[in-house]
């Protein structure tokens, strides 16, 4: 990592970075503070949410005394063979192709738009669930919205952000069709032009089961034991055996 990334990542170490203790489907990220607001509905197969504590906002980082652990493990995840509009599909049939996958429905259902997260429930989502997440698009969009401090409809105001960067995976293989992971992400926000952005550390469970050829996104029960956030560049990234992703010339 350059200098200057080592030193963005201290900064960001500095800050109180919060806890959003949920239950994230990574398709519809923003539908954890619906969960987390309605207590969620049942789990049967139409219900794209679940019921989650509510979150708690604490530190998760220890002080920074001004180094920068390096990751122990890095992973360059492959990329897909076609796309579905912008988003990449058809990856590998491996573990890592799986890993592929979550992370880049994770990092389209943080928008604020409603077209942006039904595209990534209909690029990725298991076909058992696909229409009735695509469904809740809107109320993901919605719960974006919420979380990030701005109105819940109407215009966005200007200058309001949100971006999801997963920074670390972990992955276990039940077989060669199924794979269970664990995406780091962290979540950035601003409320409006101006606003200190605010970045939120968070850690989302999900599965893929390969399906249509592609690898798809089913919805995960609540998992308890999950690791704590950390950001990448601590002692803790690695202790409890985070994999950087790598893109390009960036983790």
């Amino acid at each position: 990592m350059t200098l200057d990334l080592q030193h963005a990542a201290q900064r960001r170490m500095r800050r109180a970075v919060l806890v959003l203790v949920a239950v994230v489907l990574l398709l519809v990220a923003a539908l954890v503070v619906i969960a987390t607001r309605d207590g969620g509905s049942d789990n049967g197969k139409g219900s794209p949410t679940q019921s989650s504590p509510t979150p708690k906002a604490m530190p998760t980082l220890p002080e920074d005394d001004g180094g920068y652990v390096a990751p122990t493990q890095y992973v360059k995840l492959p990329d897909g063979a076609e796309k579905a509009g912008d988003l990449p599909t058809k990856f590998p049939r491996t573990p890592e192709g799986a890993t592929a996958m979550l992370v880049a429905s994770a990092r389209n259902a943080w928008s604020f738009d409603a077209a942006t997260v039904k595209a990534g429930i209909l690029a990725y989502a298991s076909a058992d669930y696909r229409d009735s997440m695509a469904a809740s698009a809107e109320d993901g969009a919605v719960g974006n919205r919420e979380f990030a401090g701005v109105p819940a409809t109407g215009d966005l105001p200007a200058g309001a952000t949100l971006n999801a960067w997963p920074i670390g995976v972990q992955w276990s293989e039940t077989d060669a069709s199924t794979v269970n992971a664990l995406i780091l992400l962290r979540v950035t926000h601003a409320a409006k032009e101006g606003a200190e952005p605010t970045t939120t550390i968070v850690v989302s469970p999900a599965q893929a089961v390969w399906e249509e050829g592609d690898w798809k996104v089913m919805p995960t029960d609540p998992a308890e034991n999950l690791p704590d956030p950390v950001d990448v560049g601590t002692a803790k990234f690695n202790e409890d055996g985070w994999k950087a992703i790598q893109e390009g010339d960036r983790l």
